[in-house]
This record gives structure tokens, C-alpha cells and sequence, in this order.
């Protein structure tokens, strides 16, 4: 197991969320985890810190140096080849919004996991900024077939035989910066765009200003079975 400094180097790194991190935190518990389409693989570390055992899967190893002590398999998301129930958990960050058919893809992790999904995918509503000619930089990810709504992500995951959890909204947070994108190339100016930022800040801290723009949702749902009711 590595030490708690490797797990404060996941929490620091960049590419990593710690909105993720607080998900895993809250509910994972020790077992066998399957990190499917594993990017830089820190979140893999992060629960391994945590006393799980961890199998990275992806396409290519593009993993971070401090994740590849953790054992990996290139392996396609759409054919997870592994016999049924293998792993306690699976993650699947990021991923979903990329694949044909996603409804396959859930069937396939409800058949190799025994309890909990972890997973991420992009907001679909982008109300609260599409009044200012603006949208989700996502939307022009030529890579997603689709976005979620949140009630849509809901209904995919109980039509798969997974039930929620929770999910949480991860907010856009860039919002507040617009001032810096507007500020001329001066110390003044510049002075100017910061004071706004804290502005902005704290009228949303205090609750006159409300940052309603989700960006992403993070959800975790357990593999609901014949012998469990809800």
C-alpha cells in the first residue's frame, strides 16, 4: 500500500477532482475495484491508499508515473472481460458519454460488479449561461454522443438494474473569472478584474448570487438484485 503521501499527491494533481475524491470517500468500502478507462490512473491510487485493491483498464496506458504500480489491462469499455461479479466496485469516470450504446455498457458493469458504480458524465442543460450566447465547452467535444440530464441519468441507471444513491452536481466555477477575460493587459485593469472575481465570490458565499451552472454530474449507484428490495 503506498503511503499517505501518495494519496496527497492525487488530491493535488492536476486532472483530478476533488469532488470525485469526496464521492469515493463517502462511499466506498474495502474491496476489489475495476478502474475502467483509467486516464492518469490517480484516482485508482487514491483508493488503493484507501486499502482497496485496484485494476486499471484502458485503451492505451496513459497513466501518471505514480500510478503504475497498480496492476493494468488494455481492454476495450465495451467488452469488459471479466467472469461475472468479479470486482465489489467499479469506476467509471468520464466514459459513458463517449460510447455508442450505453445502455449495453451498464449491463455489462451490472454483470461484473457486485455493489457499488461510480461514475461521471457531462450536464446536458445549459440554461443559466445559454441566455449570454454562451455553452457547455463539452457540447463541442466531438468525441460525446450524448449529455445527461440529471433525471435522464437517473432513469438510465434504474432501467440497468442500478439503484441511485446519489447524485451530485458539480458546479461550473469559471463563471466568477469573466472579469479576467475582459480586463485589459495592465497592473490596474488586472487589479480591477480581481476584485471583481472576489466580488462575485462572496455574493454567491452569502447567497445573493447562485451558481446554477452544473458542468458535470457525479453519481454512485449499487447493483440492485432479485433478493435486495427498495
Amino acid at each position: 500500500m503506498p503511503s499517505q503521501s501518495a494519496s496527497q499527491l492525487s488530491l493535488q494533481a492536476s486532472g483530478v477532482s476533488r469532488g470525485k475524491l469526496r464521492l469515493l470517500d463517502d462511499f466506498i468500502i474495502l474491496g476489489k475495484v475495476l478502474d475502467i478507462g483509467c486516464g492518469n490512473g490517480l484516482y485508482g491510487v487514491h483508493l488503493e491508499s484507501r486499502g482497496c485493491d485496484v485494476l486499471q483498464v484502458d485503451l492505451v496506458d496513459r497513466r501518471d508515473e505514480r500510478a503504475r504500480h497498480l496492476p493494468f489491462k488494455i481492454m476495450d469499455a465495451n467488452d469488459l472481460d471479466f467472469a461475472d461479479n468479479k470486482f465489489d466496485h467499479v469506476l467509471a469516470f468520464d466514459i459513458m458519454e463517449h460510447l455508442s450504446d450505453d445502455g449495453k455498457f451498464l449491463q455489462n458493469i451490472w454483470r461484473v460488479c457486485n455493489n457499488h458504480l461510480f461514475l461521471s458524465v457531462p450536464n446536458a442543460d445549459d440554461e443559466q449561461i445559454a441566455g449570454f450566447g454562451l455553452t457547455h465547452i463539452h457540447h463541442k467535444d466531438k468525441t460525446h454522443q450524448r449529455e445527461y440530464s440529471g433525471e435522464q441519468l437517473d432513469t438510465i441507471l434504474v432501467n440497468n438494474g442500478f439503484n441511485v444513491l446519489s447524485i451530485r452536481p458539480n458546479y461550473v466555477n469559471g463563471l466568477s473569472y469573466f472579469a479576467r477575460a475582459l480586463a485589459r493587459n495592465n497592473k490596474l485593469a488586472n487589479l480591477a478584474a480581481r476584485i471583481i472575481v472576489i466580488q462575485c465570490k462572496t455574493l454567491i458565499k452569502i447567497g445573493l448570487f447562485e451558481n446554477r451552472t452544473v458542468g458535470d454530474w457525479y453519481c454512485v449507484a449499487e447493483k440492485m438484485t432479485c433478493d435486495k428490495t427498495y
